[in-house]
């Protein structure tokens, strides 16, 4: 029986959630008491759905509830991303509204209040809660840009941890409940956004215990619930083939559950986090971990890398003898080794084939499958050669766009900005001048604009001189446009307008003669030119 591409994704997605569960599982050496039960409650109110639902139908269940209540993976940082995301929609509605966060405790809310004031440093205020003692996942990066917007919007966060060491995960939903009762007793006229791990926001758990505790107050407040990434849902969408389109569905009138990860993501999330320490991808064994998406997206392609496969190094950004190797190779300039240099800085991962080097900046999925697909590439086609500065750009466009698909077959909810983001970034930049921090990414958004604009007239970018003097600008305007075009090609394959042996005539075709990178270029844009994009938010 022959598989579609689409099937035969989903046949790995099973495989490795599958694989992923067995491991999760055998990780939890001891359970909390009454932790499958309460789990089972949580599962029985995501196992399926009423209807598929639009954004503003989810934005304005939110403008109606006084207490909303967000769910958190708390390893995945898709999971806080989409809050933001939430909070980023919900500011340009003029609610005024606090934060209640659980990985900050309420004996530290004074502390708290100094970091939002800016009356002490981050590094000062993560000293002085001591994160790393207090919340055992301990993963800073990924809450910091909530920190940051909130200081920006002048929004008060609140720790909702108040429960003493060692309570049960029923008596911590208690003490937490009793925090939030007050904080809505305290701010009346204020909507109150709670972001909590996932399994405390079904009905019957942290959402009962608050409505006891506003009750005793003589207080009565309508809620919402939004869920994340439910893996019964995410089958059930599978089935109907709407996995790719589907953002959010409504459970009931009370909750909606979003549907912005895969479960095989948020599950690899949570063993990197368990393989580590403290967020950094420093794996015994991060080779294997690579391989292993090499082969997934070879064995799709169908592509035999032979025993080339395991002819490369894989380093990671907790890996100090990376620089070392390259300098010792000999084989690099001056200036490229400061341009890898300038990489590292910018926690940039990427693959050099001079040396058959993987360099993951971190070990996420999106990351690790890029760089696995361009790694595939350089065996099926051979190393780069110089080029002239024209074809060198639209040969890079071509390599981000095949790395970018690579990662979708792992991740498929992965996401890119296309021309419509661009725009929308070059009018945010019309209102605010852009900082020198965020230059580089003005100054990319209209350079993208232009390129898409000569596109519409048949035409390639003709003024290379100033990307070819900003290395830089050269590989984030490369980046840009080989990611929009990498996601079409995904679309477009499972769309069948692109076969998938198309797809891996791409990955051996070297693009040699002069004209050639743009002339693919331009055909694969003509033939994903109806291909349409699922909407995310």
């Amino acid at each position: 029986m022959v598989l579609s591409p689409r099937e035969e994704l989903l046949a790995i997605q099973k495989s490795l959630f599958r694989s992923n569960q067995r491991l999760i599982e055998e990780s939890i050496l001891v359970k909390e008491p009454d932790f499958d039960a309460y789990e089972k409650t949580y599962k029985s109110h995501v196992r399926t759905f009423e209807a598929i639902a639009p954004f503003e139908e989810m934005f304005q269940a939110i403008d109606k509830a006084d207490i909303v209540y967000v769910g958190d993976y708390h390893t995945c940082n898709q999971s806080q991303r989409s809050f933001l995301r939430i909070l980023k929609a919900m500011a340009r509605r003029k609610h005024e509204w606090i934060l209640g966060l659980e990985l900050l405790h309420k004996r530290h809310q004074k502390i708290i209040d100094s970091f939002m004031s800016d009356k002490i440093s981050e590094p000062l205020f993560l000293k002085q809660v001591g994160l790393r003692k207090h919340w055992v996942f301990d993963l800073w990066e990924n809450f910091k840009s909530l920190f940051d917007f909130a200081k920006y919007h002048a929004i008060p966060i609140f720790g909702i941890d108040a429960a003493g060491k060692g309570a049960t995960i029923k008596e911590r939903d208690r003490a937490s409940a009793q925090l939030i009762a007050q904080m809505a007793k305290l701010n009346p006229n204020k909507k109150i956004f709670i972001f909590i791990g996932d399994l405390h926001v079904a009905p019957p758990h942290l959402p009962k215990e608050v409505n006891a505790a506003l009750k005793k107050l003589g207080l009565q407040k309508r809620e919402l619930i939004l869920y994340q990434n439910s893996e019964s849902i995410y089958w059930r969408l599978v089935k109907q083939g709407l996995e790719d389109l589907v953002e959010v569905v409504r459970i009931d009138e009370k909750s909606y559950c979003r549907m912005h990860t895969p479960p095989v993501i948020c599950q690899r999330s949570y063993l990197n986090w368990l393989e580590h320490e403290e967020g950094e991808i420093d794996y015994a064994d991060p080779k294997h971990s690579f391989l292993e998406l090499v082969d997934r997206i070879s064995h799709f392609l169908k592509i035999d890398l032979g025993k080339e496969k395991d002819r490369v190094e894989v380093f990671t950004c907790g890996d100090l003898s990376f620089l070392d190797r390259i300098k010792e190779s000999g084989r690099f300039s001056p200036e490229e080794f400061k341009a890898i240099k300038r990489q590292i800085i910018n926690s940039e991962s990427y693959y050099i084939p001079k040396l058959r080097f993987a360099y993951l900046s971190n070990l996420s999925i999106n990351h690790a499958g890029e760089e696995a697909a361009h790694f595939i590439k350089h065996i099926c086609s051979g190393e780069e050669k110089p080029r002239e500065p024209f074809d060198a750009l639209y040969a890079n466009i071509l390599h981000e766009a095949l790395g970018f698909f690579g990662s979708k077959i792992i991740n498929h909810k992965r996401k890119c900005y296309h021309e419509k983001d661009f725009q929308k970034l070059l009018t945010y930049f019309q209102n605010i001048s852009p900082t020198a921090e965020r230059r580089l990414e003005y100054e990319t958004a209209l350079i993208v604009q232009e390129a898409k604009k000569l596109e519409s007239e048949g035409e390639a970018i003709s003024d290379i001189g100033i990307l070819s003097k900003r290395p830089d600008l050269f590989f984030t305007v490369s980046h840009a446009l080989g990611y929009m075009l990498g996601d079409k090609l995904y679309y477009a394959m499972l769309d069948s307008q692109i076969s998938k042996t198309e797809v891996r005539h791409l990955f051996y075709d070297p693009w040699k003669g002069y004209g050639k990178p743009f002339q693919t270029y331009w055909s694969l844009l003509q033939k994903t030119q109806s291909t349409k994009i699922p909407k995310r938010m």
